[in-house]
């Protein structure tokens, strides 16, 4: 079997996925990262989070490895019993792309930087 090049077009729309397709993977592992430490700065275990929240705890470890792909209301459930707040943040803003702020007393939970 004779393989063809791709055409300039299929391969612009194969290059704009496989961007696409990292920045969610690098986007995933950094909520990930924010949940467990938010989780292990909090003293709770991912069983205890999963009890308090509702959320299962094989859930919660697929999220915190970067392997999830969680709903808004589980992500919500989850940062109701962290005592945090989901938010958008611009990443063309410098002060606010750099760290997660915790809705309770406002101090830096994670510098992205």
């Amino acid at each position: 079997m004779v393989k063809h090049p791709w055409s300039e077009e299929t391969r612009v729309i194969y290059e704009a996925a496989a961007t696409a397709r990292g920045a969610e993977g690098d986007a995933r592992a950094m909520l990930g990262a924010k949940l467990a430490h938010m989780r292990v700065q909090r003293r709770l275990s991912q069983l205890a989070l999963s009890l308090a929240s509702g959320v299962q705890q094989a859930e919660i470890s697929r999220i915190e490895n970067g392997r999830g792909n969680p709903t808004l209301a589980t992500l919500e459930r989850l940062a109701t019993v962290l005592g945090a707040r989901l938010d958008l943040v611009d990443v063309d803003e410098p002060d606010t792309a750099r760290c997660l702020v915790d809705a309770g007393d406002g101090s830096t939970v994670a510098d992205l930087v």
